[in-house]
Formats: C-alpha cells, structure tokens, sequence
C-alpha cells in the first residue's frame, strides 16, 4: 500500500473515498491510539540510544522497582523507572505486571533488531499523527509552524501550541525518518518514503462528519421487512407495545463485532433447530457457558429475529432470513425498529453531537436504561448509522438520518414530560435486583399508611411498627410506644458532634389517604414532647390535606412527612450508605425534607463522579494513557455530569483512601491537578470492599 498524501485527494492516495468499512477501520485505530507522542525527558540525541538501553535492562528483568533510578550509561541524570514506563508502554515496548516492567513482544523485537525502522513502524501504529506528519514531509519539505497548521486544520484538532507537532518531528528526526534543509523547513529521506508507503494511516474523512445534506442512497428493504414497518406505522398502539427487553450479544475480545456475531447466531437458525443445539453451538463458537447464552434468546425473540414454531423447536423469523439475505447491517435496524423502542429515534436523538449521557437521558423517556441504549449505540456504530465524535459523544451520520425518514418513528417525548420522567428516574434511588428486606419494609409503609387496620392489628398499629422497622433498619435506635398518653414511636441517634438527639414520631394511618387538622391533637403531641425531651417531632401519614395543618406544623416546626418520602429516605440510606446524623436532617422544620434531598443528590452525584473517574481510567488504559483530575474535567465539561476539577480531585483522593489499588499514580506533581494516574486493580479491589461490608453485615 503506497501513502503519496494522506490529505490531497488530487494525488490519488489510496484512502481518498474510501467506503465505509475502510473509514470505520480508520475511526477505530484513531480511537486506540494514544493522543501524545512518547516523551522521555532527555535530549533529542539521547532518544533512540536511550530506548534501546531501557529497553535491554527490563529484559534483563531489572526494573522491579517503579520509584528506582536504573544505572544507564546514555544519560548524566536519569528519571525513576515510573517516569520512564509512560513512554515506553506509548511506544508498545513494555507492560506493567503489578510494578515490574516486562518487555512485550514489540519490546524483545526491538531488543533483537535494534532498529530505528522498527521502532517507527511500531510508533506509527500506536501514536497518532505519527505516520500522518510524516505524509505531509513526504509531499513537501515544512516548518514546523506549517506542518502543525495542516495537522490543526484538518483533523480539526484544539492543539494551542506547536509542541505536539515539533516533538513528532523530532521522533521522525531521531529514527532517520526526515532530515534538515534550509530556512527551517524538513523533508522525508528516502528511508522515510519507504515506510510511509508501508504504513496505514487515518485521513480526515475517517474523522469528518459527513453533511447531512448530502443525498444519501440506502437499500430498500425487503418485503418482509417493509410489512413490518408498514404494520408499525399502520397498526394503533403499535408504538406504544414496542419492547424494551434487555440486549445481550456475544462479543468476546476475539470477536468484537456485535452485528456479526448475532448475524452467526441467528443463521444458525436458518433452520429449524432444537433450543440446546442452538444454545450450544452458540456457547462453543464463542467460548461461553450455556448459563451466559441463555439470556441472549429471550433477546432474540423480542427483538423479531427468532420464533419458536412448536416447543423447544426454533427457527428464524422472514424478516431475519430477510436480512440474512440482504447481508445489510441496515435490515437489522429496520428489524430491531419494529421490534424495539428507541432505535431509529436514538438517531434522531443524535442529529448533532450529542454527549452519550444526553442520549442516555433520552432512553429514560422511552423507558430504557443505560445499558440497554449503551448496546444499541453499539448497534449503531458498527451499522454506521452513527459516528464516536469523541470517547464520549456521538453523532448520526448522513446515511442514519437518510434512513429514519423512511422509518415510522415515534413521537418524541414533549419537553416538559421527557424532564419530568428524566427527572423523577434522576432522583428515584437505585433499588436491590431482588425483594430484600429494604423492599419489604417500603412496601409495608406504603401499604399500612393507607389500610389503619393491616395484618388484623389495632388501627394504627401494623403502620407504627413500619415505622420503627424502617428507622430502624437506617441505623436509628427506634422503639414503638404507643398508648394513652405517649407517642406512638420514639427515635433517637448520635448527631455529627456525637451529641444524642432525640425525636417522636406521631404515625396516621388513614384509608381515605389523607391526614388533616382533625387527625392531630396539637396539645398531645405538646404533652409527648415534654414527656420524651425530645428536640424533634414528625407527623408520618400517606399526604396532608389543607392549609390548617400544614400552618400549623410550621408554627410548632413539626416535620410532616408522607410514606412515600419516608420510603424513598429508606431507598437512599440502602443505596448511599447513609448514616443516622445525615438523615436526621428530615425532622429539622421548616425544610430538613430539602436539605435532606440535596444531600442524596451530592452523594449520588460524588458516586457518578467516582464512576466516570474509573470509567476514564479504564477507557485510557486500553491505550496505555495515564491521565489527571484535569484531563478528566476537560474531557468531561460537555458532559451530563461536567464535574468541575475540586469534585474531582476531592473523588481521586476518595478512591485513594478507600483502596489504594483502585487507581496507580504513574507521575505525581506539587499541584494536584496535573498528578497522572491509571486504573490499578480496581476489581479486586471492589471485591475486598464487598468482602468487609459483608463482614460488618454479618456482626451487625
């Protein structure tokens, strides 16, 4: 393959108006590479020998020790080992096995060739715009200044300096790649020309969006297909009794290709064939367990791919022989359309750059979770029905938004209603897979709350004793009183200061499921008050009715608060790990209910934010990036989330103290910020946190 030009599509170069397939290949080796070039902190004549000798001490299992400062002779004052591992894992030479460096096969080549080809050609694969800065030497000698503006111009790139460019060309220099002319300007050396010629590059167009308005032409479908899409756009309710069942594809790292993988699976069932032939073949071409590939036919069969035609017996449906014709990733679509809430509609979603949380957000709407959107973006991409803007945006592509006009799609959600469900999905806390304890007790104060006489007990009583249950259940010392002359429920809890508070709780049961004045003697509640010293009263029914009683908890500061708040506090404490002298701000009056809200909202936010960080790391990790609380808010600032860098840095420090695998510090720095990190072994780590939790849960 010859690269005369990788962006003047005069010079015939073989990427100019490449298909689609060849500019996904691109997109995906552009996503995998590390964004900056390897920076070993020496001078430019130290470079090469400098690698080599790096590279010839960790064979000789020497770098055991990441804050050493191996012994070399090709540099007066060397850095530790954790300084210099950045580069040479940019460089594919080496891997990090728990803080030994060990050489990766890239790395014993290099040790056995010594070669300064060699290593270009591995930089040319595992750095961006490596290869690319060479092209442009190979059409014409530059300076630095006009090859960083080419680069800048097309790939669209936010580089404010020159630096990444000129230490680039400083690499090419050193390998023997380009040489020095006059007026400042380099060209290729006949050695460069050969290799670029060699190389697989990334053109612009691998990273343009293409222009909406440019007329697309995309196959028609086949009649099966279109019956389908006809009966959606034809039959009442059809939108509406589209599913939102749960996506499983195999995709193991050896097959990443999802629509590929399913378009095997359901060819499989190109014929009738029995559901253990099927599961099986299923779990031995991928090397799965039958358990695993289970879930994937219910997937299969709501999703209009897979029908079973006498018990145990299935066979593909006619629309997905249909597609197994066609071979068109596009014909999935239209299937899974019909079939499926949110799919032509995730590329309406998507009609401009749109962050994934956005189009995550616009899945709530139609009831599906992130991760069921998470698969059909998926489905999307490798459709090229939608194109990765960034690691975390996403956007349709001429050919999507030409194939949603052909769809019937439906009606999306009117502002105010997507907000509403957006939001209450936002603040509704997570709850357990499955009915546990936490789920007994909020069904039991919603249901006494509204039946006075439950479970045959005295009026009132069974809605008392969820009472107690459920402050006590949250860590409070709760204790049913009730009776002439007392409260129903007293609780008491250590505050922040360690100082003992204590509150009475007044529980109306009423089947008409309100509570108004009349259902409340303020002189007893007095009476209890004084009795109890307690600091604090609540009033806890189903919902209060009338100004009389809500005036009049704001006199005495009562807090009155329904079941359902009090089951949603119940939710939280489970999922936020909420202590007593936090959730204690609910019987403060007037207000603690809000301040209470406020504080589930920052610890929700804190354990997104602690996601994203991970998420980030990881997703850094798989091309050997290490990155900062800065680079995480810059990348993130468009984001749903936009966490500013103090909640960052406050959160690097969380994962810190909680573990000190989770994450490992690959370069420190007086300022915080700019500190660089990558994913440890946070697994384990997670594990060892389950293990403790569930060791204090066994002593509790």
């Amino acid at each position: 393959m010859t690269n005369p030009d990788p962006f003047d599509a005069e010079d015939d170069h073989p990427l100019v108006g490449a298909d689609a397939a060849d500019l996904a290949i691109q997109r995906s080796k552009w996503m995998r590479q590390a964004a900056s070039a390897p920076n070993l902190l020496c001078g430019k004549e130290e470079m090469f020998p400098l690698t080599l000798e790096l590279a010839r001490i960790i064979d000789n299992g020497e770098a055991v020790d990441l804050d050493a400062h191996p012994a070399l002779s090709s540099v007066e004052s060397p850095k530790t080992w954790r300084k210099y591992s950045s580069a040479l894992q940019q460089m594919g030479l080496v891997q990090n096995r728990r803080g030994v460096l060990r050489l990766t096969a890239s790395g014993s080549d290099l040790v056995a060739d010594e070669s300064r080809s060699r290593l270009a050609s591995l930089m040319a694969d595992r750095i961006r715009l490596f290869a690319e800065v060479l092209g442009l030497l190979v059409r014409q000698p530059m300076t630095v200044e006009e090859a960083n503006a080419e680069l800048v111009e097309s790939y669209h790139l936010e580089w404010k300096s020159v630096n990444n460019t000129r230490l680039r060309m400083t690499w090419l220099e050193v390998l023997g790649l380009i040489e020095w002319l006059g007026e400042r300007k380099q060209s290729a050396t006949p050695v460069g020309r050969t290799l670029f010629a060699a190389w697989k590059i990334v053109t612009p167009p691998a990273l343009a969006i293409p222009d909406s308005g440019e007329p697309i032409d995309i196959p028609e479908p086949p009649e099966e297909i279109t019956s389908l899409l006809e009966s959606l756009a034809a039959t009442e309710g059809a939108q509406e009794n589209r599913n939102t069942y749960n996506i499983w594809v195999p995709s193991p790292k050896s097959d990443p290709n999802k629509i590929e993988n399913l378009r095997t699976c359901i060819a499989a069932a190109a014929d009738t064939v029995k559901k253990d032939t099927l599961l099986k073949f299923i779990a031995d071409r991928f090397s799965l367990k039958l358990s695993s590939v289970e879930s994937m036919l219910p997937f299969m069969r709501a999703a209009g791919l897979l029908q079973e035609i006498r018990r145990g017996v299935f066979c593909a449906t006619p629309a997905a022989k249909a597609w197994l014709q066609t071979g068109s990733d596009i014909d999935l679509i239209r299937i899974l359309h019909a079939h499926m809430k949110f799919v032509g509609e995730l590329v309406r979603a998507a009609k401009i750059t749109t962050p994934r949380n956005g189009v995550y957000q616009e899945g709530v709407s139609y009831g599906l979770n992130k991760e069921k959107v998470r698969w059909l973006i998926a489905f999307m991409i490798e459709s090229g029905l939608l194109i990765e803007t960034s690691w975390s945006s996403v956007q349709a592509t001429a050919t999507g938004l030409r194939l949603i006009q052909t769809l019937p799609l439906a009606e999306a959600p009117l502002p105010e209603v997507a907000a509403e469900l957006d939001s209450e999905t936002a603040s509704a806390p997570p709850t357990p897979s499955e009915p546990g304890e936490m789920s007994l007790i909020v069904e039991s104060l919603m249901r006494t709350s509204v039946t006075p006489s439950a479970e045959g007990r005295a009026p009132g009583e069974a809605f008392e004793v969820s009472i107690e249950t459920a402050f006590r259940y949250m860590g409070f010392h709760a204790k049913r009183i009730s009776g002439p002359g007392e409260t129903d429920i007293l609780v008491q809890w250590y505050d922040g200061s360690g100082s003992l508070r204590n509150a009475i709780v007044d529980g109306k049961s009423t089947s008409s499921g309100r509570v108004t004045h009349s259902n409340v003697s303020d002189v007893a509640i007095d009476t209890h008050k004084e009795k109890r010293s307690a600091e604090y009263v609540a009033i806890i029914g189903p919902a209060f009715s009338g100004e009389t009683i809500k005036n009049m908890a704001q006199k005495k500061q009562w807090a009155l608060i329904t079941a359902d708040e009090l089951s949603k506090v119940v939710s939280s404490s489970e999922a936020l790990g909420l202590r007593p002298a936090e959730i204690g701000i609910m019987f403060e009056a007037p207000g603690g209910l809000l301040r209470l809200a406020s504080l589930i909202d920052a610890r929700q936010r804190e354990l997104d934010t602690l996601t994203l960080i991970i998420s980030r790391l990881k997703i850094e990790s798989e091309t050997e990036e290490a990155v900062s609380a800065r680079d995480v808010s810059l990348i993130e600032r468009g984001s749903e989330l936009a966490p500013n860098i103090d909640e960052l840095l406050e959160n690097f420090s969380l994962l810190d103290r909680l573990d000190s695998h989770i994450m490992r510090t690959i370069e420190g720095a007086s300022d915080p910020r700019y500190a660089t990190y990558r994913i440890g072994d946070a697994r384990p780590a997670a594990k060892r946190l389950r293990a403790l939790a569930s060791a204090i849960e066994k002593g509790l």
